[in-house]
């Protein structure tokens, strides 16, 4: 997201930008599927829902010629030096109820042959920098109706 070059060819979304339709606590579930793979001439695509968002070009990241060996999922706030955090996704902790808290279902990565697969417990490592401001369950695949999952966000503060 941060990484200059990114080549964008669908104007849908855009980096930074709000979302116009949210998830309501308690209520109605939004869901944006994301994709990112790798194409046959080492570009990195990002697809969002069914657009092909754009990708970053294989000139890029010259190491991950064939593959990435780390991939990563949450959310993160930003804010000045020395001010309030402010909340994470609705703003809850999570709590196992997908309609109070930020997640990602059916998490997955691909082989360089293009199947699919979870991940496996030695591949995943969680990690919150700021718990007494938000919180971060990994489910895992315990989940049937989200396959591997994890759910993430808070309400902030002094972090």
């Amino acid at each position: 997201m941060f990484c200059k070059g990114f080549v964008q060819v669908d104007q849908s979304y855009h980096f930074g930008a709000r979302i116009s339709k949210t998830s309501t606590y308690g209520g109605k579930i939004i869901e944006l599927p994301l994709k990112i793979s790798r194409d046959n001439v080492g570009n990195w695509w990002l697809k969002v829902g069914d657009k092909d968002l754009g990708y970053f070009p294989a000139a890029l990241f010259p190491r991950l010629s064939t593959r990435a060996d780390q991939v990563g999922w949450g959310g993160y706030t930003v804010t000045p030096a020395g001010t309030t955090s402010p909340a994470m996704g609705s703003g809850y902790i999570p709590d196992n109820d997908a309609t109070h808290a930020s997640y990602f279902k059916f998490v997955k990565y691909l082989e360089i042959v293009g199947m699919e697969f979870d991940p496996l417990p030695f591949m995943v490592a969680s990690y919150n920098d700021a718990p007494n401001c938000y919180g971060l369950t990994n489910y895992k695949d315990t989940k049937k109706d989200f396959g591997y999952s994890l759910q993430f966000g808070g309400p902030g503060g002094n972090c």
